[in-house]
């Protein structure tokens, strides 16, 4: 990665998860946050895994598999605005995705977003500034460009950080 594609293209003011990335090197936070959420992994115990951070908020398990889900979905619709001329992004119920896998074991769910996370990266961190300000449609929320879907998601884990921090903690 050189430092002009570390250089964000256009921050995204209405991402929902922009506090959580602040000011933060979008490549670095993407790089840097699966490392932390492995550290913490590998340290709950079974119990720790089926436990949630708050009454009637999901357990870790079903956090992993969330975060997995998302990498799946949001590395497949970079692709495809990378790909697919004037691309419209299909939405998803994460609830209803949740339901259908709230039985996946959440070591297997962490590893399969760990994976997917440096698959992710790999391409990511080849994309030019050109590719980072490719226009795709979002349904519910416009013309987007590819910088604000990396934005998003780095943001949207740091968000889940803290609940896996006090989950292990607990």
């Amino acid at each position: 990665m050189n430092d002009e594609q570390a250089t964000p293209v256009e921050r995204w003011t209405d991402n929902p998860y922009a506090a959580d990335l602040g000011d933060l090197d979008v490549m670095r936070a993407l790089a840097d946050t699966p490392e932390r959420l492995r550290s913490l992994a590998e340290r709950l115990t079974p119990a720790q895994m089926a436990s949630s951070y708050a009454p009637g908020k999901w357990t870790a398990a079903q956090l992993f598999v969330h975060l997995a889900q998302c990498e799946f979905v949001f590395g497949a619709r970079v692709r495809m605005a990378l790909t697919e001329q004037g691309y419209t992004v299909q939405p998803f119920d994460q609830d209803a995705w949740l339901l259908r896998e709230a039985a996946t074991d959440g070591r297997v769910a962490f590893w399969a977003y760990y994976a997917m996370r440096h698959l992710n990266l790999q391409l990511f961190s080849t994309l030019s500034p050109e590719d980072r300000r490719r226009a795709f449609t979002h349904p519910e929320r416009g013309p987007m460009i590819v910088e604000w879907i990396l934005e998003s998601l780095a943001g949207h884990e740091r968000h889940h950080l803290p609940h896996f921090e006090i989950i292990a903690n607990s």
